[in-house]
């Protein structure tokens, strides 16, 4: 009877432990399951949320689009869309300027850059003078053709600075794939490592020469072009100058440029004489701040005053009258220009042109010398106004001096 009321006991205890666990059990897994599903329900409510906000863009997306479709269109150019009788595109482009200039002392040129040529020696002939002129306008098109397979365009582009105020080409040429045939500015020099200089001359030290030629460019690289051609020289010369061009980017932070130029140098007044000359040069423009932007070119040529501007004396002719000897000259050109507000710029600058004198008789030029500062002020994007003045010095073999000093105002519409 003892065994047996044991035996029930025992039963009943692990029947009751068994009844517990299941019970702790169960508890545990609505516990979950609750925890479970609020989190579901978070879910769920954030899905909503995401959902109503997508809904709120779309809709202020739709008002957007609403309004910009019930806006009247801005009226559109007559010439935005310009045909050629081929079916070329055509861009219109160019400006309109007026210049204004107080010459202390120069030369006899009139407006604009005469450092070669200016007055000597207390002569002052050409000192105390106002000019103006308009001449400076230009006006320009660029074609594009649509041509299957090739890339064809070309340009024209003409001011009013030719003699006496005529109309004056300045380029004109056209593109067919990597060559160009016709007139632009020689690849020996390099107008986009000077600085800017107000007067339409351009500063002394470079050149802006366009002269008609056959070129052929290609790039190396995303960053560097090369430019190599036949080019129309000094009216003496009877065969075309060779000039080579590369230039290289280096991301927003420089361009730099590297020329080369050979040509047969030919002296007419001495019995057609010929002799080898050359020329080197070398550019750079730099990105030193946001603000700051600096320019410097360097020049050798031996025997030439075509593609440097204010050069003359390429060469001196022999006692016997039957030999040349080439002149070299060195020209240099510095600035920097500094942006001091978005619409504010000043630039100031430096150009020097040296003559070997070796060569030189007495009264020709041993040494040209000019500065120059600049303010441009642009209160609206196609118009500028500048102010600028010069001074500079000229000095030949034989001792003689003259000043150059020039004060000038410019205003200009782009369009």
């Amino acid at each position: 009877m003892s065994r047996f009321l044991n035996s029930k006991t025992f039963v009943l205890k692990s029947l009751a432990l068994t009844v517990t666990a299941l019970m702790v059990t169960t508890v545990n897994a609505a516990t979950s399951d609750q925890e479970e599903i609020k989190q579901l329900r978070q879910e769920v409510e954030a899905l909503k949320a995401l959902v109503q906000q997508q809904q709120q863009v779309q809709q202020q997306q739709q008002v957007k689009l609403q309004e910009v479709a019930t806006q009247p269109a801005a009226p559109q150019s007559p010439l935005a869309s310009l045909k050629s009788k081929a079916g070329a595109d055509v861009n219109l482009y160019g400006f309109v300027r007026a210049d204004a200039e107080y010459q202390f002392k120069g030369g006899p040129n009139g407006i604009f850059n005469d450092i070669n040529r200016v007055d000597l020696n207390g002569n002052n002939a050409n000192e105390d003078r106002l000019y103006s002129t308009a001449a400076t306008s230009r006006i320009g098109l660029d074609f594009k053709a649509p041509v299957q397979g090739a890339d064809v365009g070309g340009k024209i582009e003409i001011d009013f600075r030719g003699s006496g105020d005529t109309v004056r080409i300045r380029h004109a040429y056209l593109n067919y794939n990597n060559w160009l045939f016709g007139q632009t500015t020689s690849s020996f020099l390099s107008t986009e490592t000077q600085p800017e200089m107000m007067d339409f001359n351009s500063p002394l030290g470079i050149g802006t020469k366009r002269t008609p030629m056959v070129r052929y460019s290609d790039k190396l690289d995303a960053n560097t072009q090369y430019f190599v051609g036949l080019e129309k020289g000094r009216d003496e010369n009877r065969l075309p100058a060779a000039t080579a061009k590369i230039s290289h980017k280096l991301g927003d932070t420089a361009l730099l440029t590297g020329r080369a130029l050979i040509q047969e140098v030919r002296g007419r007044t001495a019995d057609d004489a010929t002799e080898f000359g050359w020329g080197v040069g070398l550019g750079a423009k730099l990105n030193l701040a946001e603000q700051l932007t600096v320019f410097g070119d360097y020049s050798h040529v031996k025997g030439d005053n075509f593609f440097l501007l204010y050069t003359d004396n390429p060469y001196k002719v022999d006692e016997n009258k039957k030999d040349i000897d080439l002149t070299d000259i060195d020209a240099v050109t510095v600035g920097a220009t500094y942006k001091i507000t978005p619409k504010l710029r000043s630039t100031i600058g430096y150009g020097a042109a040296f003559y070997d004198d070796s060569t030189l008789g007495k009264d020709a030029n041993e040494k040209l010398q000019q500065g120059w500062l600049n303010v441009m002020y642009s209160p609206v994007k196609p118009i500028t106004f500048g102010t600028e003045y010069v001074y500079g010095e000229r000095e030949t073999v034989g001792g003689a001096k003259g000043r150059d000093s020039r004060l000038g105002v410019m205003a200009k519409y782009d369009f």
